[in-house]
C-alpha cells in the first residue's frame, strides 16, 4: 500500500507563523512538521509521496539527508485546496486499489496508523482515524456507532464527538468522486453511505497543527521519551547544568552557568547563553539563538529566531528568523471568562491554569522593554493583536 501525504498550503487559521512562510515547512525538533505524518507510518507502506505548494525542493533535501530518497517522492500541488492536493497524487498512486492518505500537519506515533490499517484489513473497507478531544468545536468532526462512520462534517463541532484524526485508507475510485462532488468530505460522506467506513478510534498521542499553539503541544508528544543525546560536535560550557532528557544537537554551544531542564531540544548550530535558562518543554530549532540570562518555557523558537538577554518567553512560539529584543517579557495566564479555542497541555499543579503566550511572524520583531499580554499574535508588519481579533 502506498501513502499520499497532503502537505500543501497556508492555513488563515495558522497566522501570524503562516504569514510568507509554509506550514508544513515548520520546524519540530529538528524535521519539517509534515515530516510526521511520513516517516511515522512509512514502515506500513510501501512508498509515500509528499503533496506541497510550496518548498519543494527543502523536503525533497530533507528525504535526500535521511536517504528516504528512494522511497518518498515530493510532487508539486495543482490547484488550490485538499481536494487539488488530493487529485495532484492519482496518477503517482496508480492502479492500486486502496491507498493511504494522511494531512501533513498530523503529528501521531505510528501505532495510530497501525490501528486505522487493522480496521481496513478487519472490515475489508475504507477506514478513518477518529479521536476524542475535549474541543471539538475546533475540529472537523465524525459520528460514530457500532465501530463505523456514520458521517462526516467539514464544519467545526458539528456532525458528532469525534475529531476526524487526518488519517485513512481510501479506495482508488475516491479520486472520481472528489471531482464529481468538489468536495473531499462529501466524498467520505458518500463512501460512509455506499460502502462504509470503519472506524479506528486512536485515544493515544495526537495532534492537529491548525493553530500557532498547537506547535507547543506537538512538542509535548515528540519530546514525551526518556532519550536524551549531546553530539560530541556540540560545544557545552563544563559549568552548565544539563538536567533530564535533552537533546542537543551537533554544532550547538551551551554558554557558562546556562541550565536546560528536559525534556528539551537543543537544535543544530543553536546557541544558549551565558546565565540562559531553558525549561521543560522547550524546542529551540537549529541556528535559534537565546541571549544571556534569558529565560525560555514551554515554547517554541523556529530555525533562527533570536530570544535577547534578560527576555523572559513561556508558552510562546516564535517565528523563523523573528526576534524578541533585550528584556521582553511575555505574561500567558489567561483569564477565565477568555475563549482560547484550544488550550495548552500543562501538568501538576498547572493543570487548572489556562495559558497562551505570544505568537511572532517570520521575520517579525518584538521591541525591547516590551510587556507582552497574553494571547498575542505579531505580525510581518510589526501590528499586535489577540487571539480575540483575529477568531
Amino acid at each position: 500500500m502506498k501513502l499520499v501525504v497532503l502537505a500543501g498550503g497556508r492555513d488563515e487559521k495558522m497566522k501570524p507563523l503562516s504569514e510568507g512562510y509554509p506550514k508544513a515547512l515548520l520546524h519540530l525538533a529538528g524535521r519539517p512538521l509534515c515530516s510526521y505524518a511520513l516517516l511515522n507510518p512509512l514502515e506500513l507502506v510501501s512508498r509515500a509521496a509528499l503533496v506541497v505548494s510550496e518548498g519543494m525542493e527543502d523536503v525533497a533535501g530533507f528525504l535526500s539527508e535521511r536517504g528516504l530518497s528512494g522511497r518518498a517522492t515530493v510532487l508539486l500541488q495543482r490547484g488550490e485546496g485538499v481536494e487539488a492536493a488530493l487529485l495532484t497524487a492519482e496518477e503517482w498512486v496508480g492502479s492500486d486499489d486502496w491507498f493511504m492518505l494522511a494531512y501533513g500537519d498530523i503529528v501521531a506515533p505510528p501505532e495510530a496508523y497501525r490501528l486505522l490499517l487493522e480496521a481496513h484489513s478487519e472490515n475489508e473497507s475504507p477506514s478513518a482515524l477518529v479521536v476524542p478531544v475535549p474541543q471539538i468545536k475546533s475540529y472537523g468532526a465524525a459520528a460514530v456507532a457500532g465501530g463505523r462512520v456514520i458521517t462526516f462534517s467539514e464544519r467545526r463541532g458539528e456532525g458528532g464527538g469525534y475529531a476526524v484524526g487526518g488519517a485513512f485508507v481510501l479506495p482508488r475510485h475516491v479520486f472520481r468522486l472528489v471531482e464529481r462532488y468538489g468536495s473531499f468530505f462529501e466524498a467520505l460522506n458518500t463512501l460512509v453511505e455506499k460502502q462504509g467506513v470503519a472506524a479506528a478510534l486512536w485515544t493515544g498521542d495526537w495532534v492537529a497543527v491548525d493553530y500557532p499553539w498547537d506547535l507547543i503541544s506537538a512538542a509535548y508528544i515528540v519530546l514525551n521519551t526518556p532519550y536524551s543525546m549531546i553530539s560530541p560536535e556540540a560545544k557545552v560550557s563544563p559549568t552548565a547544568v544539563i538536567e533530564g532528557s535533552v537533546i542537543i544537537e551537533r554544532g550547538a554551544v551551551v554558554d557558562h552557568f546556562a541550565v536546560i531542564k528536559g525534556p528539551a531540544y537543543i537544535g543544530k548550530n543553536a546557541f544558549i547563553g551565558k546565565g540562559a535558562f531553558i525549561r521543560e518543554y522547550t524546542l529551540i530549532e537549529k541556528g535559534a539563538v537565546v541571549g544571556a540570562f534569558a529565560e525560555v518555557k514551554r515554547s517554541v523558537l523556529q530555525p533562527e529566531a533570536t530570544v535577547g538577554s534578560y527576555s523572559l518567553i513561556v508558552d510562546s512560539v516564535l517565528g523563523p528568523r523573528s526576534v524578541a529584543e533585550p528584556r521582553v517579557t511575555v505574561i500567558s495566564s489567561l483569564k477565565e471568562e477568555e475563549d482560547v479555542i484550544r488550550e495548552l497541555p500543562l501538568q501538576g499543579v498547572l493543570q487548572r491554569k489556562r495559558k497562551l503566550g505570544v505568537f511572532v511572524a517570520p521575520g517579525a520583531r518584538l521591541r525591547a522593554g516590551s510587556l507582552v499580554g497574553p494571547a498575542a499574535l505579531v505580525h510581518r508588519n510589526g501590528v499586535l493583536d489577540t487571539l480575540r481579533a483575529q477568531s
